[in-house]
Order: structure tokens, then sequence, then C-alpha cells
């Protein structure tokens, strides 16, 4: 969803104006959409702010607002809403729960059952995907989309703010369908970001976010990057924001790959993806596809020049919106070669079932008080049948917990399995930053490794031996002896082909960098619990044959996300499977 997401407030007087605008008006307008947003943003950030003064009563508000409307529901009913009238009353009555329990009562919502957790019937379902096999669907009322938007627009006014050299030039952005199938009911699921982006004002379609929305629902992965690509590399881009970083390095891979084809199609107004368009989508982008020999020119003289990256390209570029913490990090050690010093901005803490936090600037993300309530679990007492449960002014700068939503969507003490860690307070609000999944810890004899320790372990040790990789992930391996197995992908197109002794040389200075991270996981290596790590090598293309099979199975690009600690059995499998393919009768190259 983009992060300029006009108020409510703003909706109907930007579509209520008319302009068949010549192109010397064109950032005139540009301009005043923005300064719009400015003006109604400011609103909501200023309430915000005074809510940051006071987040005990700001989340008492808004707590009270969500189990009053849904009081006389199924739900509701069984569990008391109409009795509470604190915070306390509420935790008494509604006990902590996982999307799992809570899964019948979506089950009766999808097949059309109204009046069940919400009021207010869902006017879809936020499809993504769980810690199992199976999807999760997230419903989706008109008060939830308000909730949600709250932190959007607040945001993007804080970005704007940071950055208003944006104001110069247009989006890029990656959103996924919101209407990928139908449930039982009838409602359609998909992604909520889509749902957002396809109902924003037509001005902020033309002039914000020209890239049509049915570019987006491409069904062929390759032909839909090709066709976001061609639209984009003819448009003035100051911003980049869509979730994940991985999305961002392949649309930059395949920007260079498809550069000479792609300045053709400049030069003949025309567009050759490898399959055939939707003929309503060629519909939409026919207004884009227009002949353009002095920027064609531009484009050729950045090929003969072999600079021919993002940042030459798009020389407005301000910066990039993206998951930046915990696992996608990783992803963000190439983008200096393609986009130079453009700042990257973390996208915020989110995901289908609620916001998280608030963009207040480059360094700050404060809890999002006035979206939806929040407790917090210590993270060590996860376990506990008595945990400590904590407000948003009873937490402490350093300490990591698990994160709980309740929302208008339905979600009540929702058990996201999301660690967040405090990082500081913005006057008494918590800032905080998303660490891992919960429960993402391995440990064979008590080391206790985490996700986040491993990518950052990782991410030093290629900074320090400049090696590039595409693609990593560790699996914890019982046999011979307990030990963990890193899985890597070169990047054969930077590194050429590397030696036995560089990747024993990435192998050991890992371990030493996981060592330093986890003085447990060195204790044990140095006692013998544990046997070194091995490192197994991918062949080219695993990671995209990755992500399109997942894709293929219906997850959408922004999901994605691909844990670089023992990743899911069926993951396990096929990179397994992959080692075997390359390597036959023998699950090789492994170096120790």
């Amino acid at each position: 969803m983009l992060c300029f997401a006009m108020p409510e407030a703003g909706r109907a007087p930007i579509d209520l104006v008319i302009v068949r605008p010549v192109r010397r008006d064109v950032q005139m307008l540009r301009n005043l959409i923005y300064n719009l947003f400015r003006l109604l943003g400011g609103s909501e950030a200023r309430a915000l702010e005074e809510a940051t003064h006071r987040p005990a009563q700001a989340q008492l508000e808004r707590l009270i607002s969500i189990i009053s409307r849904n009081q006389n529901t199924a739900f509701g009913s069984q569990h008391g809403f109409s009795s509470v009238k604190s915070i306390r009353d509420f935790q008494s009555c509604v006990p902590i729960r996982t999307y799992d329990e809570l899964s019948p009562y979506i089950e009766r919502m999808t097949s059309g059952e109204r009046n069940v957790l919400t009021a207010e019937s869902p006017i879809m379902f936020a499809r993504t995907s769980g810690t199992t096999a199976s999807a999760k669907y997230i419903p989706v009322t008109p008060e939830y989309l308000r909730e949600f938007r709250r932190a959007s627009v607040v945001s993007g006014y804080h970005t704007l703010r940071s950055f208003p050299g944006i104001a110069s030039g247009v989006a890029l952005s990656v959103v996924s369908s919101a209407r990928e199938g139908l449930t039982a009911g009838g409602l359609p699921y998909g992604a909520i970001s889509g749902y957002l982006f396809e109902r924003e004002p037509a001005l902020i379609k033309r002039f914000v976010s020209p890239i049509p929305y049915s570019v987006f629902q491409i069904p062929d992965w390759e032909t839909r990057y090709y066709a976001i690509l061609r639209l984009a590399i003819q448009l003035p881009i100051s911003f980049i924001y869509t979730l994940n970083p991985s999305t961002i390095m392949l649309l930059s891979k395949r920007l260079f790959e498809h550069r000479e084809s792609l300045v053709k199609d400049i030069v003949d107004g025309a567009i050759s993806t490898p399959d055939r368009l939707p003929s309503k989508t060629l519909d939409d982008m026919s207004a884009l596809l227009r002949p353009d020999k002095p920027r064609a020119r531009r484009l050729l003289q950045l090929i003969k020049e072999n600079r021919f990256t993002p940042e030459q390209i798009w020389p407005q570029l301000k910066v990039i919106c993206c998951w930046t913490k915990a696992a996608a990090s990783f992803y963000l050690n190439d983008f200096p070669e393609h986009f130079g010093q453009t700042p990257i901005c973390d996208i915020t803490y989110g995901a289908s079932e609620g916001r998280g936090s608030v963009f207040l600037s480059p360094q700050a993300q404060v809890l999002a008080l006035r979206s939806h309530f929040f407790e917090f679990i210590p993270e060590a007492e996860i376990d506990s049948s008595n945990p400590t449960i904590l407000l948003a002014n009873d937490l402490e700068v350093g300490k990591n917990y698990y994160i709980l939503f309740t929302t208008s969507g339905g979600l009540y003490r929702y058990n996201i399995n999301d660690v967040v860690k405090v990082t500081a307070f913005h006057n008494n609000a918590p800032a905080i930053e998303f660490q891992h999944k919960g429960g993402n810890i391995s440990s064979f004899t008590g080391e206790k490794i985490s996700e986040s320790q491993v990518t950052e372990a990782l991410s030093k040790t290629l900074c320090e031996t400049g090696i590039k990789l595409r693609f990593f992930t560790v699996i914890p391996e019982f046999k011979p002896a307990p030990h963990y197995q890193l899985l890597v992908e070169p990047d054969r197109s930077q590194n050429g082909d590397l030696s036995l002794e560089a990747f024993r040389k990435l192998s050991n200075q890992f371990e030493q960098n996981l060592g330093r991270l986890n003085v447990e996981y060195k204790g044990k290596r140095e006692s013998l619990r544990l046997a070194p790590v091995e490192i197994a090598v991918l062949p080219a293309g695993t990671y995209e044959q990755l992500r399109k099979r997942l894709a293929s199975a219906g997850v959408a690009d922004a999901q994605i996300k691909i844990s670089h600690l023992n990743p899911k059995a069926d993951i396990k499998s096929f990179l397994i499977g992959q080692l075997a393919i390359s390597n036959p009768g023998v699950i090789e190259p492994v170096i120790h």
C-alpha cells in the first residue's frame, strides 16, 4: 500500500476535480496534490503526536471504541463485551488467541455468516501466509481500513516532510491483487495493498502513482515485471515504495537484463513483454506507452557508458521505502551498487493483521497508538501459563516483546507471533522495530540462535569478504553430529566462479561472527558440543525458481518471505532437491 494514501477527508474534493493538463502543468498539479496531502495529513499527524504524550489514555479510548462497536456480535456476547469498562475487564473476559484459535469464527465469516467477530460485515479478506502451510484469512471491515489508513497517512506525511524532493516525481510501487479468489460466502480475498491502491482518487493514480492497477494483476510474473519496468523507465520516479527489498533487487536485475528491449520499446512507443498482455491491461497502459526518442537517447548513452543503473536512470529518486529490519536486511547489501547513496527507509512494522508502527523520521517509528489496541509479553515469558502482560507505557528500552493486536477487523488479543524491540521513547510512547517471528529460535544444546543473529552474522561476513550472495538460509542438521548447514546461492554475475577456499573462508567467518553475537553458540562450539558449520552451494537461479514456485501457488509478492533460519519444510525440501539435481546421487557440494 502506498504510504501516501489520502486521508478520508481529502477524497471527495480530489475526485471531483476534472482537468486536461498540458505537460507543463503536470508538475503544478502534482505540487497541488502533495500540498493538499500535507494539509490533510498534518491533522492526523498532530493527533498522533498528542496521543504520544498520553499513550495509556489513547489506548484505552481505542479499546473501548472497538469493544463497544462489537459488543453484540457472537464473539462479543460470548466474552461479555457489554460489561467491559476498563483494560483489566477486557483482559479478564478475553483470553490471548492465535489464528488457529480464532479460525472457527473466521471460517463462519468466510462462509457468509454475519455478526460473528464484527458488527460490520467484511468487505474482503486479506489472505496472508501462515506459519504452517495454511493461509490465513484476515477480515477487513470499513472501520479496520480507517484504522489501517491512520497509520499510513501519518507515515506518508512524515516521509514527505523528511524527503520533500519526492514531490518532484512519481512513485514506483509494487502491490498485489486484491481479488485472488472468492470465499465460500462470495467475498473476495487477496492483498489489502491492492484494495487500497485500486481505490485511490483518480488524480493520485494519474499524477502520483501512475502505473495502472491492472499491471499488478498480470498473471505471469516475468511479464508483470517487464510491464512495470517498461512504464517506470519512462517516468520521473522520485520514490520507490514496496514492502519486499528482494522485489526491488529483482526489478533492478531485470532492468539491466532487458535494457536493450526496454529502450527499443521507448523508441517505438511499444511494449515487448514475454507473454501477451490482457487487452484491458494494454488499454490501461496505452496513454503511457508513448514514443520518447530523447529519453531513449539518454538511456542508450547510459548503456554505452556502462552506467545503466536505477541511480542514473532516475536522477530524481530521493528515497526507497521497504522492509529493512531482521531478515530483510540481507537484501540491502547490494542496494548501493544499484542505487548509490539513495536513502533507504524502513517501511514501518505492520502486516495484514494490522499496523504496528508509524514512520516519524528515518530514525524513529512510534507505536501506532491511534490505529489499534496493543499489549506486550516479555519475550522470555511467552511459554508461561501466566505471562506478564504489559501496555505501551510499561515497556523498557532495549527489551524484546511479543506483541498482541486488538483491531476493528475482529482480532482480539491476537498473538501475531512477532517479536518487537523497544528502541527508544517518543514523548511517552515506545518506538519499536520488528526483530523476528516468534519461535524461530534454533537450539541443539542451549545456544538459542535467532534468525536476526544469523542474518546479522552473514551480512557482516559479506562486508568483510566482499562476496555477493543472491540468497541464503541456515538449516539445523543432527547428523553425523549436531551442526548448522549454511545454504548459499552466489551471485555469479558479481563474483565469477568462487573457489573452494573462498567458500571455506565465508563459512569460517560466518561462524566467528555468529559466535560474537551469541556467546552460547561460541561456547558450544569450543566445547565440541556443536560441530562446525557446513556450507552448501545452491545452483544458479535457485532463488528465482523458488519465488516463481511460491507465486504460482498463490503467494503474493510481499508475502514471499523465506526464513534465514530453519525455513518451512516445503522450502527446505525444495532447496535440498536443488542440491541433489545439480549433483546427482549426493547432496553436494558441501564444504566443511
